[in-house]
């Protein structure tokens, strides 16, 4: 079961959702649809691939494949975030990041047999806003930028305005540690860690966001849960690196094995967030 997300500007309700049997074709009509349409739009392309599906159509249009491997770090960080806009306005969304991270800690503690209390529903929405605050990160959008220019993590300079590094998934468990209002949340996110078994999104942002095409290949990965949690990190990360950054630009976003969403309440609750805010776009 597939969810394909096309873009502005030309439909007003941009969702596709393919489900049947397996060896239906499934795949084989999505892969059809999406190169058919970069092949006459040039829109860009996001395959959240739970099985390896689509590499070999990514190798084909051009494209770059970031494999995802337990333990490994993937170049993704959750905690990006990019301006948001409402009428001719842009600003920093913070209050729809902490929504986010919430679903994500929701859906890791659905796995461990429990759901947030109220108590850990609280700390998240501080913990998030206390983190971007200490980076200076505010509504401004400006606020995203160093004002001075400096040295990159490449070892080149750069002056005039250079983004800041965001918070990662360590700086969250650390400050919830030391907050010492919920030492189980701190505990369970513990494997999620760099150097950790599910650490692989604990990192800095490494993909440039320059890519038009890009397959997230998780074939590697073997277990339901993990799949889960690499789509929903992945998900919150193309939404905020290449639906919001990018506007103008016509996009495809496929999500294989959607299905596994379904489990948890809030992960279900996330991709239909995510439809529902791309048709506002």
């Amino acid at each position: 079961m597939s969810i394909l997300l096309f873009g502005p500007p030309t439909l007003p309700n941009p969702h596709v959702f393919i489900c049947g049997t397996s060896g239906g074709g499934k795949s084989v009509a999505l892969k059809t649809l999406t190169a058919r349409n970069i092949a006459t739009t040039g829109c860009g392309a996001f395959f959240v691939d739970v099985e390896g599906e689509y590499t070999g159509l990514t190798k084909m249009l051009g494209g770059k494949i970031i494999k995802i491997e337990q333990g490994k770090s993937a170049g993704v960080n959750p905690f990006e975030i990019e301006p948001d806009s409402k009428g001719n306005m842009q600003f920093i969304n913070i209050l729809d990041k902490v929504a986010e991270i919430r679903g994500l800690l929701g859906t890791i503690c659905r796995n461990y047999g429990r759901t947030l209390t109220g108590t850990e529903n609280t700390e998240i929405e501080v913990v998030v806003n206390q983190l971007y605050a200490e980076k200076g990160i505010t509504s401004d959008v400006n606020s995203l930028f160093e004002k001075k220019g400096g040295r990159l993590d490449n070892g080149k300079y750069a002056i005039g305005k250079i983004p800041k590094k965001m918070p990662t998934l360590s700086d969250f468990q650390r400050k919830l540690k030391e907050r010492g209002n919920c030492d189980e949340l701190a505990n369970i996110l513990v494997p999620f860690l760099k150097g950790n078994s599910l650490g692989m999104f604990d990192c800095e942002s490494k993909i440039l966001s320059s890519e038009d095409i890009i397959c997230f290949d998780m074939s590697e990965v073997k277990d339901e849960f993990t799949k889960l949690y690499a789509s929903f990190v992945i998900l919150t990360w193309v939404w905020q690196k290449y639906v919001l950054k990018n506007r103008d630009k016509k996009k495809i976003i496929v999500c294989d094995e959607a299905w596994l969403f379904l489990k948890y309440q809030e992960s279900a609750e996330f991709l239909v967030n995510v439809a529902r805010r791309r048709s506002q776009i």
